[in-house]
């Protein structure tokens, strides 16, 4: 499984940077180095486990994660443009 980079989240998150990760994490996790930001999370042999691995990946690296719906629905930029903070449960 990829490896999380621990994002310092008391800097302002960088989108591009987050989209990088995100392009990257999955080009390892799917074993596709084509994958682009242009592609849609199913289209590319996405799957509900990949799914979860991923948020929890962004969760652990940038403290946000993505909506299942709409990285199934749109393409993965603008899924990644849509990622929301991880909700705090304490």
């Amino acid at each position: 499984m990829p490896s999380s980079t621990n994002h310092d989240t008391t800097r302002p998150l960088d989108a591009a940077e987050l989209e990088r990760a995100t392009i990257d994490w999955l080009r390892t996790e799917l074993e596709d180095p084509e994958i682009s930001a242009s592609d849609n999370f199913l289209d590319i042999g996405g799957h509900s486990l990949a799914f979860a691995r991923l948020n929890r990946f962004l969760a652990d690296s940038f403290a946000v994660n993505l909506d299942m719906k709409v990285a199934y629905d749109e393409p993965l930029s603008t899924a990644v443009a849509k990622a929301q903070p991880v909700q705090s449960h304490a």
